[in-house]
């Protein structure tokens, strides 16, 4: 499963606020870094997420075409009804 931009910059603000209230010096630079890490995961998935856009409208493009041939009548299947050996 991929991660989203969008749901690591939520794992990153969360670090970041608990970096902001923690007491502890050693906890609140591992919120830090955990912070920093969860950025560069966000960077990663956003630089996924651009290059499946447009892979994403060709899907809907062609799925829209299927269905727009389906309900012209022309899905490709003969009409050689069922049990039929002749096709």
């Amino acid at each position: 499963m991929r991660v989203t931009e969008k749901f690591c910059r939520e794992q990153e603000s969360l670090q970041i606020a608990k970096a902001a209230t923690e007491t502890l010096t050693n906890r609140r630079n591992i919120a830090l870094a955990a912070a920093k890490a969860w950025d560069s995961a966000a960077q990663l998935a956003h630089k996924q997420e651009s290059k499946t856009e447009p892979l994403d409208k060709l899907d809907a493009a062609i799925t829209l075409e299927f269905a727009e041939e389906e309900a012209a009548g022309l899905d490709g299947e003969d009409d050689v009804p069922e049990g039929d050996d002749r096709a």
